[in-house]
């Protein structure tokens, strides 16, 4: 049977990921922060779980050597980086330094996946996104990823390390409590007249699902060459106002949008995978994102329930 290590294994990606390599037959291992009762470890999928920060020490507590690990550990918010750039720092860079110093030194057969983000590459005009594309990041988020990024390629150079990065774009899903999704849903649902978001709604984003995020981590596990950088997005672009008037059409069509034309510093305005790449190693992405508003919604309205 595989192994699979996924740190971060509480978090949305992580949860998913362990859901689906479980689903795979995978005996899968997690890291991250907080306890985990025997009932919720078996809810999760997970088969062993290790508290604490993602660590070579923490990782050797298994005693296990594995074919997969997904380095999902991290900090996954610009406005943590920008409030915090020291702790960010740490849980992004020394987290993936860690990673890397294992498999290094432990377990070199391993396939590494880290999730890393477009915010590497910073500002870009309002086309796709290339993996080649060299911008300047304009958050410590996207400087951390970047650095990491860096790491795990310098890895492979120096020690022929097996190593997929994935950029995924703006990732969705049932179970996510951030980003616009979220925001919109939340202040929609309590509104009665009107509601205000950032910027100006021209700002466009290419919307992922989490399930296929995950499935093209899985398609990635094939590839042939060591070490290669891969979009994960699906080369659909949306602005951030007809996103907000989907949410609203189905919640509430009278309530009224606006913006406050404001820069939301650390977010570029433009966002959209270039998926060349992708379509070349056999990945198309299959979830609708109107269809899955429609569900996103009736999560976050279960909840409130």
């Amino acid at each position: 049977m595989k192994k699979i290590l996924i740190t971060g294994a509480k978090g949305f990606l992580g949860s998913n990921t362990v859901k689906y390599f479980k689903a795979l037959g995978y005996k899968t291992y997690g890291i991250g922060h907080g306890s985990i009762s025997n009932d919720n470890l078996k809810r999760m999928g997970l088969d062993y779980w290790q508290k604490g920060d993602v660590s070579i020490s923490a990782i050797l507590r298994f005693k296990q050597s594995f074919d997969v690990i997904v380095h999902c550990g991290g900090s996954g918010s610009v406005k943590f980086s920008q409030e915090h750039p020291n702790k960010d720092f740490k849980r992004t860079v020394d987290g993936t330094l860690e990673v890397l110093e294992y498999i290094k030194i432990y377990n070199s057969n391993a396939h590494l996946i880290y999730p890393s983000s477009p915010a590497v590459q910073g500002e870009h005009l309002d086309m796709p996104i290339k993996e080649e594309y060299i911008g300047e990041p304009v958050s410590p988020y996207g400087y951390h990823k970047k650095i990491a990024e860096d790491l795990c390629e310098s890895y492979y150079k120096e020690f022929d390390l097996n190593i997929t990065i994935v950029r995924i774009f703006s990732l969705y899903g049932n179970g996510l409590k951030k980003q616009l999704l979220w925001d919109a849903c939340k202040k929609i649902n309590k509104s009665r007249d009107e509601v205000i978001f950032w910027g100006t709604g021209k700002e466009t984003r290419d919307f992922i699902h989490i399930n296929d995020v995950i499935s093209l981590f899985n398609i990635m596990l094939r590839k042939n060459n060591k070490f290669i950088i891969i979009n994960g997005g699906t080369g659909i672009k949306y602005t951030v106002q007809s996103v907000v008037e989907m949410i609203r059409d189905i919640i509430n069509p009278h309530i009224k949008l606006s913006f406050n034309n404001q820069t939301n510093k650390g977010n570029p305005i433009y966002y959209l995978a270039d998926i060349n790449k992708l379509e070349r190693h056999g990945f198309k992405a299959k979830k609708n994102l109107k269809q899955e508003i429609k569900n996103y919604i009736k999560w976050v309205k279960n909840l409130d329930d």
